[in-house]
């Protein structure tokens, strides 16, 4: 039998085309990430992946056997999910993937929601790297933005809000007693992020960038955010990030507006069709949106998209207006 460690590095790869995107989403190192690659390979002895440049590829057959691995790494989840229910005498499970950009913010106000009103459900909160591929969803209902992949069939969406970009420079810049500023004002400084530098997340600011005519000085990529913000407060390096991210700046750094052309995202709430007539899930839908609610009338360049849903996880998705960047 072949061993489902293995697979899910193989599922991975092929969902970010990259081994260094695999290996911190899965907490392993590139080497050993390999090392899985290269022992699967001789289980099935089929190549998996081939070289491309300076990165790799995954070959036909590798996509395959990803696709299939996919379904079968599902299905025992979904046993182990059973397995730790019946073992805990849990009445019910319910898993919640959010985004570093809602973790602050949304996260601990839905949680306490939730855990008040179903006080016997056991509630699992997730945290969704955005080297993550959409490709690989976990949960029952998760947070997601537009540029993730379409659901599918297993899934159901509602549009919650859309949400501008801001600069995140630090209080000793001179560009920090400025009302707002556009983002070739960042183009001579360097610039700190958390997004990998591949990652979808990072291509839309860096297509922004593009389109006001440079290309930013990545010059600090760490993997964690609260490095990033320790990079600007000391005061040689900015960094572009959604404002829902940005709303309680610590000491030494300032957010300021992006003036237009600037990117945008709009972010909707995903959730499995067969958890959708949940009770729970409905409420959780329901809290999300009037969260939503709630930034979009206190924060600037937050625009709340549709209605609340009237039967919360079962309502269907509405069609959003194109977002630049």
């Amino acid at each position: 039998m072949l061993d489902p460690v293995k697979l899910r590095v193989l599922r991975s790869v092929a969902a970010t085309g990259s081994i260094r995107a695999s290996a911190e989403a899965l907490g392993y190192t590139p080497s050993a990430v390999s090392q899985q690659l290269s022992a699967l390979r001789r289980e099935t002895g089929v190549d998996l992946v081939e070289r491309s440049g300076r990165g790799i590829e995954i070959t036909p057959a590798g996509a395959e056997i990803a696709r299939a691995a996919g379904t079968a790494l599902d299905a025992l989840d979904d046993v182990q999910r059973l397995a730790a229910n019946l073992r805990e005498g849990r009445s019910g499970t319910l898993t919640f993937a959010y985004m570093t950009s809602v973790a602050a913010t949304w996260v601990p106000r839905l949680a306490q929601d939730v855990r008040e009103a179903f006080p016997d459900l056991s509630l699992t909160l997730l945290h969704r790297d955005c080297s993550v591929s959409e490709l690989d969803l976990r949960g029952d209902v998760l947070i997601a933005d537009d540029i993730d992949a379409e659901p599918g069939a297993d899934w159901q969406c509602c549009d919650l809000l859309e949400e501008s970009y801001v600069a995140v420079v630090p209080s000793s810049h001179p560009l920090a007693s400025h009302d707002s500023v556009a983002l070739s004002d960042l183009a001579e400084i360097p610039w700190a992020t958390d997004d990998p530098l591949d990652s979808t997340w990072f291509a839309r600011i860096l297509s922004a960038c593009h389109a006001a005519g440079f290309s930013p000085r990545v010059e600090v990529n760490p993997p964690d955010y609260s490095a990033v913000l320790g990079f600007i407060a000391s005061g040689g390096f900015v960094s572009v990030q959604p404002s829902l991210l940005e709303q309680n700046p610590p000491p030494g750094v300032v957010v300021l507006p992006l003036r237009s052309p600037a990117p945008r995202r709009s972010l909707q709430v995903w959730v499995r069709r067969s958890s959708a007539k949940n009770p729970a899930v409905q409420f959780m839908v329901q809290r999300l949106w009037a969260i939503a609610a709630d930034h979009a009338e206190r924060i600037p360049g937050i625009t709340l998209l549709g209605g609340p849903p009237q039967t919360a996880a079962t309502a269907p998705r509405t069609s959003a207006a194109p977002v630049a960047g």
